[in-house]
């Protein structure tokens, strides 16, 4: 009896000493601040590196809520929509909200009116927009490659056989979009005059197929998984793809300067939850084709395409700032930039750096 008596004591005392020592671990990963360490890193586990404890640092910190702009066309933003998908935005303390937008340049627009914190776009639309507000380029997202650039077409109806039969022709163009510029460079590297042909501007891709369908445009550059709606266009055909116009396109994510300024730490955050989102896309192509019809109706097809080529980066080197300062200086050139600012006063890659410090090799 007295021996039972002796070994339920000696259970008691074991049980009060791992409670103890719990709810010590527990005060402990709950002081820290949402804004604070990373979960998962050695400053918010105490430098272990088990999945269990990872896991545990992730719930003791409260998410951050981010309110993402993701477009539609093109890529559709397939990082950032598998961060969600497979929860590296919880993993590392994000609350992300995503809304959804035709093109990149309605993303900005929505940052604008402060509907979003984040915005995603390509170069050209991009500089169009940094003088309008306050707001920092803080990463690349992709950059153009000659196999990327073979994704993106010119089609045409009619009788056109060659680019040279543009001239008198009525061009599709997203307004705001970096086709402007595409087209401006190759209609340039044709010799013919801008005023010889016209610019019939369209919002969606659903309306460019309209027009298209209607004979209400001529010819318009179309890329990424969105090519297969193109195509299903009656009499239409290619005339080459982007490598003949000499422009490379890179996309840029933008942050809320306000946002960036308070909240750095979660910036930090989920650019590590979209890199994992860039590197489960690389070994998921089926199931990410699958996401991008389920969630934003691109055709699986055109998708997987896509992918194959995609160079989805995060990083911002010298050559991308050179890049965004070529275009800066032609935008200025022909008058078409009319908000002045200085581009190193737009850009803050901290975030990134602390993310990814070999990915920057830009310096103001």
């Amino acid at each position: 009896m007295n021996k039972s008596h002796s070994s339920l004591g000696l259970v008691r005392w074991a049980g009060a000493g791992l409670l103890v020592y719990s709810l010590a671990v527990f005060a402990s990963s709950c002081g820290t601040k949402a804004d604070g360490a990373t979960p998962g890193s050695p400053a918010a586990s105490g430098g272990a590196s088990s999945a269990a404890t990872q896991t545990q640092a992730a719930f003791a910190v409260k998410p951050v809520k981010i309110r993402f702009g993701l477009d539609t066309a093109a890529g559709g933003s397939l990082q950032f929509r598998q961060a969600q998908e497979q929860g590296f935005f919880k993993k590392f303390a994000v609350e992300a909200e995503i809304s959804n937008f035709a093109y990149g340049i309605d993303t900005i627009n929505a940052l604008l009116v402060q509907r979003t914190d984040t915005a995603t776009a390509a170069d050209y639309a991009l500089l169009n927009s940094l003088g309008k507000g306050d707001m920092k380029i803080v990463s690349t997202l992709t950059r153009a490659t000659e196999a990327s650039s073979r994704t993106t077409v010119l089609l045409v109806k009619g009788d056109i056989t060659k680019p040279e039969e543009l001239r008198g022709k009525k061009l599709g163009v997203a307004r705001g979009t970096v086709y402007e510029y595409v087209w401006a460079k190759f209609l340039e590297k044709l010799n013919i005059d801008e005023k010889d042909v016209k610019m019939v501007y369209y919002s969606t891709p659903d309306e460019a197929i309209v027009a298209l369908t209607k004979g209400e445009m001529d010819a318009v550059w179309s890329g990424g998984a969105l090519l297969e709606k193109f195509l299903k266009v009656d009499g239409i055909k290619s005339l080459g793809d982007m490598n003949q116009t000499d422009v490379k396109i890179s996309s840029f994510q933008v942050v809320d300067a306000g946002y960036l300024k308070t909240k750095a730490q979660t910036v930090t955050n989920y650019l590590k939850a979209v890199k994992e989102g860039i590197d489960y896309i690389a070994a998921h192509k089926e199931q990410t084709a699958e996401l991008a019809f389920r969630d934003i109706k691109l055709p699986k097809e055109g998708v997987l395409k896509d992918l194959d080529t995609q160079n989805y980066v995060l990083g911002f080197t010298k050559e991308d700032y050179q890049h965004l300062e070529s275009m800066k200086a032609w935008l200025e050139q022909r008058g078409i930039l009319k908000d002045k600012y200085e581009l190193k006063d737009k850009i803050d890659v901290e975030a990134l750096k602390a993310a990814f410090p070999e990915s920057v090799t830009y310096t103001k």
